[in-house]
């Protein structure tokens, strides 16, 4: 990837000022489409501490999401936070999607005990754990739900549950090993990501895509770069009309950056440069139908700027489905913020610091009109 100058003091104090305002350049892009029905703003949900403490990793109907706070799975109505009831030997979780039926999935977690899926739909007095352990990331409407569960030999192995019984093992080419998987849609398919290996090279980071055909193996996408133990591929989510976001990572300079993926699946993905010139990004969703992907921006420890500390905190990206990459404004001047989750009625979730320090769940809503170029 190509080095980007940083920018100057002052640039940074302007869009810390424009953050502050929650205001949006009037030629941005992310106006074209013309007023949205909903006010843009910041919503700043409830926590289980007074310190602060929580992120939304979902997005589901009237208002609600799900995540965690203090270490704890969550759901919220609107700003309320209600949690989720935990059972013997089980301290803490996430909340890591919800359906739009209300169907939530997530892991639960306690002393002793390896990570434990569950299901939950809200009121109800207990939680529904899941069969045969791991965790449970995903879920579609009607119920599927999708994650994995580690092996002895410290591979995973990927999962599909009915209710709470297992539907199906991922079934994977013979030289492929499963590291996550991460998202479903509605028509069955299911994304994530491990490693290869061939005869005439060491290995290589591969990105998965399973069809809803039970027996059908893994396909792998393209980039399949052998021999190049630097470079990984790894989609997070995938809409209904069968396009994904994940994230390319070079390690070897501690780079990254948003991934696009759209049938047929024979081209490589599109590779959505950070905004602002930094060197650092991840998308780690896509919203249902709508085409747009949320995720974070950073910038590597090794490639810049340096000394790090100079480097401005992480902030929350969002990607319009064409085009460049934008940023969502910060709840704080100088606080760091990421995104986690996005709606197709323009809402977008993660977790922000606010001028007090504290991390704090947030929503930004009509968030097209808050979206702009650093």
């Amino acid at each position: 990837m190509a080095r980007r100058a940083r920018r100057g003091a002052a640039a940074v104090t302007a869009l810390a000022a424009l953050a502050l305002a929650l205001a949006v350049p009037a030629q941005s892009p992310a106006q074209a489409a013309g007023p949205r029905p909903c006010p843009p703003s910041i919503t700043v949900l409830g926590t289980l501490s007074a310190t602060g403490g929580g992120v939304v990793t979902d997005l589901g109907r009237g208002g609600t999401a799900v995540g965690g706070s203090g270490g704890k799975p969550v759901y919220w109505r609107g700003t309320r936070l209600r949690a989720v009831p935990l059972p013997a030997g089980h301290t803490g979780g996430t909340v890591e999607a919800v359906n739009r039926h209300g169907l939530m999935v997530g892991t639960l977690s306690g002393p002793g005990r390896g990570p434990t899926p569950f299901s939950y739909r809200a009121g109800a007095r207990a939680v529904t754990l899941l069969q045969g352990g791991g965790y449970a990331k995903d879920v579609d409407d009607r119920g599927r739900i999708v994650g994995y569960r580690h092996g002895a030999d410290g591979w995973a192995t990927g999962v599909e549950w009915s209710g709470r019984t297992i539907r199906r093992e991922l079934a994977v080419p013979a030289h492929v090993r499963v590291e996550e998987v991460t998202g479903i849609n509605n028509r069955g398919q299911i994304v994530g990501h491990g490693y290869g290996e061939g005869e005439e090279y060491a290995g290589y980071h591969v990105a998965l895509l399973w069809s809803a055909d039970r027996s059908a193996p893994a396909r792998e996408l393209p980039p399949v770069n052998p021999g190049d133990t630097y470079s990984s591929y790894a989609p997070r989510d995938i809409d209904d009309r069968g396009r994904m976001a994940g994230t390319f990572s070079y390690s070897r300079a501690m780079e990254s950056a948003g991934l696009h993926w759209a049938p047929p699946y024979t081209e490589a993905p599109l590779w959505i440069a950070p905004p602002g010139g930094r060197t650092s990004a991840t998308l780690e969703d896509i919203s249902p139908s709508g085409g747009v992907a949320v995720g974070t921006v950073a910038d590597s420890p090794i490639t810049g700027p340096w000394p790090p500390d100079t480097a401005p905190p992480e902030q929350a990206q969002y990607w319009p489905g064409a085009g460049p990459a934008l940023v969502l404004p910060r709840l704080a001047p100088e606080g760091a913020s990421a995104a986690y989750a996005v709606a197709d009625d323009d809402r977008v979730g993660g977790r922000a610091v606010d001028a007090a320090g504290r991390l704090r769940p947030v929503i930004w809503t009509c968030a097209s009109r808050q979206a702009y170029h650093p």
